[in-house]
């Protein structure tokens, strides 16, 4: 009976966190941007808005659905060991080095990138690992200098930019590593 009554108030956490003041305060924003465009640009545009963010939401909440299996799954595969020892709290730099490769190999965009990190938070990395594999994939992410920089820039401005912005991940995660604030990412629920 205890399992089921732990089970119960898991849920209750859950849906207190997915029901919180952000959501709340997104649903006012949109609500009040929508009575906006009403007003100020009529109900064909609208209406118009609203089909675009119904197309938007289908195209995304799959691709939001497997990224979250994908955190899921890495929860489960990577042990938390393993995260302790490569990008935990008693890492060091190390962590952030490491943490730093990582985001730039990391593929996709946020639907990847912010699972991954929400995983390895739950799995036990440490606030700069977080804040430099984030930036590093955002700031040198191979994929985005492959697929976009280097066949639209040419590889005189994509070495500049990417030469200019290398080392500032491991500054980001450095920084983050030693500000004597504790992280609280909202984790999701642990598999026993």
């Amino acid at each position: 009976m205890k399992n089921f009554s732990d089970h119960q108030e898991k849920e209750k956490s859950l849906l207190k966190r997915s029901f919180g003041a952000s959501l709340f305060i997104f649903l006012g924003l949109a609500i009040g941007a929508g009575f906006s465009v009403y007003f100020f640009k009529g109900p064909i545009i609208y209406e118009k808005a609203i089909q675009d963010a119904w197309n938007l939401m289908l195209f995304i909440t799959p691709r939001v659905g497997a990224a979250v299996l994908i955190a899921a799954f890495l929860q489960i595969l990577v042990p938390k060991e393993v995260v302790s020892r490569l990008i935990g709290e008693n890492a060091g730099v190390k962590s952030v080095i490491i943490a730093t490769f990582a985001g730039a190999l990391t593929p996709g965009g946020p639907l990847t990138s912010f699972p991954v990190v929400i995983a390895l938070y739950a799995a036990g990395a440490n606030k700069g690992a977080l804040v430099a594999y984030l930036s590093s994939w955002a700031i040198i992410g191979m994929q985005r200098i492959l697929v976009w920089e280097l066949p639209l820039l040419g590889p005189d401005v994509t070495a500049v930019r990417v030469g200019a912005s290398i080392f500032l991940p491991v500054i980001a995660g450095t920084i983050a590593l030693y500000l004597p604030i504790r992280l609280k990412v909202h984790a999701p629920p642990r598999v026993k």
